[in-house]
């Protein structure tokens, strides 16, 4: 006779259980089902701006038992291809991919050819199953992020990670999704948050990501909250100065109920029968983590020559024109550029290309090293990098390289103007009608 799922042979029921990897990811097991969430393990990341802080920890046996991943979105602390490449092929062979039902087939097709055993698109904002008793909720956010809810024995445990939801979109999900047992949320600055010597506007940016943190915990209403998804160090020379006003555990235990409140440290595994005995001795072990980055080694990148930088850029922004209407090109400003360790100025005009000009580092829109100009236009996604690695200062006005910024968002998702078949093709219109509830909460509100 076949057992059902979550039970031994003698009727014993497996726990649901939640291990800490690290960072944003976790092992959520319930029954059959050991799903591995956004694994990085290796590398850095954001033109190698960002390292894990601490170390992951899963060990070879947890890898072994995996049944699925689920990847929240395509930043690459989430979706990391070097970890994913780094998992034995009889492994992956094994394992189910899980991503959200996305307007480009991209990411899927990516998975597909590392062989995993499949990659399921889960469908938007209802329930899925992946095994008896075991169903999953994706609720996608903004044009990237996806969030994930895990239902099994009774319990739903919600993993927001990266996911800005609005009030409307919290509420509709808490309805969906009635007692949320465990929260996961990140709770801490993911990219640029002001110029080094702009303390003022870094603690603006912090005390936002922690107001959204509370609220989301305001309105979801969870038994337990578990921080993650900000454990990392900004750990190039050009952004360092962004680990003085990060949000801490202790920042977090400030904010949240200590009944509600459960730190998870890389290794630790809860079977969620009990509360979670390891809060106090994770704090204190993050606090130690924390203070150690000021004498940590920080990267540095070697000089990128003016010449590979003009004709970098000048090609992407050709790229560009092919595939935009001039009209929008028409809403973006030139935008200037300091290349502070050559001493250089250039104008970026997405109509007319790349000039050097000569203009002095406080007359120029943003401030960055040759290296960091060069990767911002060397790949598709450099754009949105730039933001989030945070190595760069911007002088006022910023609004016209913020503009450039959205048209580098666009660009990175290949949403392109010129080209009927990415710009309304048949995924994208499902994908914004799925969707069209959500629009005016998510989208509209961020409209300039």
């Amino acid at each position: 006779m076949d057992r059902q799922v979550g039970e031994y042979a003698h009727g014993v029921r497996f726990p649901m259980k939640i291990s800490f990897v690290g960072h944003a990811s976790t092992l959520v097991s319930a029954g059959p089902v050991h799903l591995l969430t956004d694994p990085w393990f290796r590398g850095d990341v954001f033109n190698e701006s960002w390292t894990l802080h601490p170390e992951p920890i899963l060990s070879e046996q947890d890898l072994a038992g995996v049944t699925h991943i689920w990847i929240s979105h395509e930043h690459p602390d989430h979706l990391s291809i070097p970890t994913l490449r780094g998992i034995p092929e009889d492994l992956r062979s094994r394992i189910t991919v899980l991503f959200q039902s996305y307007y480009s087939d991209e990411i899927v097709k990516i998975l597909a050819s590392l062989r995993f055993k499949e990659v399921i698109e889960l469908p938007r904002a209802r329930f899925f199953t992946i095994a008896p008793e075991v169903e999953v909720y994706c609720r996608q956010v903004g044009h990237l992020d996806s969030s994930l809810a895990v239902r099994a024995q009774g319990k739903v445990v919600l993993n927001i990670n990266d996911c800005d939801l609005p009030v409307a979109t919290l509420r509709s999900m808490s309805r969906d999704l009635g007692r949320v047992d465990i929260l996961l949320d990140q709770f801490s600055i993911a990219g640029w948050s002001g110029n080094a010597k702009d303390i003022s506007r870094a603690k603006e940016a912090a005390r936002r990501v922690m107001h959204k943190f509370v609220q989301d915990i305001e309105i979801l209403k969870p038994r337990y909250v578990i921080p993650f998804a900000s454990f990392v160090r900004f750990s190039h020379q050009e952004n360092a100065h962004m680990n003085l006003h990060v949000n801490t555990i202790d920042d977090v235990a400030k904010r949240v109920d200590p009944s509600q409140l459960v730190v998870m440290y890389p290794g630790d595994a809860w079977d969620l029968s009990g509360p979670f005995p390891g809060t106090r001795r994770a704090v204190e072990a993050y606090r130690k983590d924390f203070a150690s980055i000021k004498d940590l080694p920080v990267k540095t990148h070697e000089v990128v020559a003016i010449e590979k930088v003009l004709s970098t850029v000048e090609k992407r922004l050709q790229d560009m024109r092919r595939r935009y209407h001039d009209f929008l090109l028409r809403w973006i400003p030139p935008v200037t550029f300091y290349l502070e360790d050559l001493e250089r100025a250039l104008e970026v005009n997405v109509r007319r290309g790349v000039r050097e000009i000569s203009l002095e580092r406080s007359d120029c829109m943003v401030c960055l090293s040759s290296q960091a100009m060069w990767y911002t236009f060397a790949y598709r996604w450099g754009l949105p990098t730039l933001g989030v690695s945070g190595r760069m200062s911007l002088n006022p006005p910023e609004r016209p390289f913020r503009r450039l910024k959205k048209l580098g968002a666009l660009y990175s998702s290949k949403i392109f103007t010129r080209e009927a078949s990415s710009f309304l093709h048949r995924r994208l219109l499902a994908y914004l009608w799925g969707r069209r509830g959500d629009l005016y909460s998510q989208f509209l509100r961020r409209v300039v």
